[in-house]
């Protein structure tokens, strides 16, 4: 597998696949073909529209958000990279947005049908990915519906450690969230003015370190996972674990 194609994948599945030369050339052209580079807050998919791609997020984060027509909107996931996003239909069903500098690849559904047949492998990572989309995004849903400010920021901080740890992203509980306030309330459900004091709190409780424009130390992950109402090792599990045919990944080095 071409250095290329194993970054559309990340540290999840790096060295994995053991497809034809021939078979992953043809995947890295169409990634190369389909690339595009888009800006902090550049809508790439809106909700409602009609859409015939596969996005692969190669470099970036991207937000997946629904809006009510009030203008108001909810974040209800955020792909990083290796991600795969298929809308599932022929109209999208969330609006799709870069938050940091991003490398998507749009290819068309026809095209990724077609090496999805020369490469089941893909269909067991891209079934794998929505499996774990699906779990990050139920755990959430609970704390947004039954769960006070401080819980649902505490998960979001150990959710995207996670996820970044095993990006080699995240390291020791440092990492940066490429988000202002307002965005990562967006995320969390929280106006601006709370996501402020919520982070000041687990601040003035030691519990974690903010500087610069995000940058995240979480210095206590006990009483984190405490707030959030998580067991660190488990949500590692259902979040980043994935399918039969995928190497899993090593427990974070701060839950060890």
């Amino acid at each position: 597998m071409s250095q290329a194609v194993g970054h559309i994948f990340g540290a999840r599945v790096e060295g994995v696949i053991t497809a034809h030369q021939g078979v992953s050339d043809h995947l890295e052209k169409i990634l190369r073909l389909h690339c595009r580079t888009i800006k902090p807050g550049q809508p790439i998919i809106i909700e409602g529209d009609k859409t015939n791609t596969v996005l692969c997020v190669l470099s970036g984060w991207l937000s997946l958000s629904k809006s009510l027509p009030d203008g108001e909107s909810q974040i209800v996931d955020l792909a990083l990279q290796g991600e795969i996003i298929e809308t599932g239909g022929p109209v999208s069903s969330v609006t799709v947005e870069a938050v940091s500098q991003a490398s998507v690849a749009l290819v068309p559904v026809a095209a990724w049908d077609a090496i999805k047949l020369q490469r089941p492998d893909l269909d067991r990572i891209s079934k794998a990915i929505r499996a774990a989309s699906r779990s990050r995004m139920a755990e959430r849903m609970l704390r947004l519906g039954r769960g006070r400010a401080a819980m649902r920021m505490a998960y979001a901080l150990l959710e995207l450690n996670v996820r970044l740890e095993a990006l080699g992203q995240a390291r020791e509980g440092k990492f940066h969230i490429p988000m202002n306030q307002r965005i990562l309330g967006d995320f969390v459900g929280l106006s601006s003015v709370h996501v402020c004091r919520t982070l000041g709190r687990l601040v003035s409780d030691g519990i974690i370190r903010v500087a610069g424009q995000m940058d995240i130390e979480i210095l206590d992950f006990d009483a984190l996972s405490e707030i959030a109402g998580i067991e660190l090792i488990s949500l590692q599990r259902e979040i980043i674990l994935h399918g039969d045919d995928m190497t899993p990944v090593q427990p974070c080095a701060a839950f060890a």
